[in-house]
C-alpha cells in the first residue's frame, strides 16, 4: 500500500500532520520531496512543452481592432 501525508520536522523529528492507519513497529519508506525549483524554470518548462501554445490562435486573442486605441 502507498500513501502520501504531510509531514513537519521538528527537532530532527518527523512528525506527521495527521493520523497515521499503520500498526506499531511497521516499517515504512519515506520519500522527501520539496519544493525546490523556481516558478520561472516551471514557467519555462511549461512554455517549452507547449502548454501555451493555443494563445498562438487568433481566437484566443481577447482584443481586437475594435476595442479602441491602445493607452
Amino acid at each position: 500500500m502507498s500513501k502520501t501525508i504531510k509531514v513537519i520536522y521538528e527537532n530532527g523529528i518527523l512528525k506527521p500532520l495527521e493520523k497515521l492507519e499503520i500498526p506499531e513497529h511497521e516499517k515504512v519508506e519515506i520519500i522527501i520531496i520539496t519544493n525546490d525549483l523556481p516558478s520561472s524554470t516551471i514557467a519555462e518548462t511549461a512554455e517549452c512543452g507547449g502548454s501555451f501554445d493555443f494563445l498562438k490562435e487568433p481566437i484566443e486573442d481577447i482584443y481586437s481592432l475594435e476595442d479602441g486605441v491602445e493607452i
